[in-house]
């Protein structure tokens, strides 16, 4: 659900109000560059497709209308996946973000460091064998901690369809860790 405070600066924003558009920048960035940082595995590239996000988004906000599942945010995620979609027919490549220090998961303890980032390589791996709408939806869900309903609204499906794209998601990725455990 989408709060009063955001839904205001929509609609001032919407006006031309330059302050208020800041203010969605600003809160909107950071969630958008690590969804896009995920997809596109390089962080200059999902710099750059993080600016095209929001210059799309100043320029498509006069014609936003919030639907009924739909929030702003999974609007502009909308955007950002297309975006996604959009680089990789450019470029036949589709590697995964590294799950690095450059998100948050550095750990004090050395040994911790290491264990954490083998379980991160593991992951990043299975991560690999799903479809892309599978790993979107898990990204969605469990990254950027979106409800079922944006992620559904999103993705233009229906609640169940994303629960049971989750389901199946999550019993490939368990899979491919426990093949990925006894390979080790």
């Amino acid at each position: 659900m989408q709060s009063t405070n955001e839904t205001t600066l929509v609609q001032l924003a919407q006006k031309g109000n330059t302050n208020a558009t800041g203010t969605l920048y600003e809160m909107h960035h950071p969630g958008i560059f690590q969804y896009l940082f995920y997809r596109v595995g390089d962080v200059h590239t999902a710099e750059e497709l993080t600016g095209e996000v929001f210059l799309k988004m100043v320029r498509a906000l006069p014609g936003y209308r919030p639907t009924n599942n739909g929030t702003f945010r999974s609007w502009l995620y909308t955007i950002a996946r297309n975006m996604a979609i959009d680089h990789y027919r450019r470029n036949a490549n589709r590697p995964l973000a590294a799950f690095d220090d450059e998100l948050g998961l550095a750990s004090e303890d050395a040994g911790d460091a290491v264990e954490v980032k083998l379980t991160n390589e593991a992951l990043q791996e299975a991560l690999k064998q799903l479809p892309d709408i599978q790993r979107d939806v898990l990204i969605l869900r469990f990254i950027e901690n979106m409800t079922v309903e944006e992620v559904a609204s999103m993705l233009h499906k229906t609640y169940d369809s994303i629960k049971s794209l989750q389901r199946r998601a999550l019993v490939v990725l368990r899979q491919a860790l426990l093949e990925q455990e006894e390979i080790q």
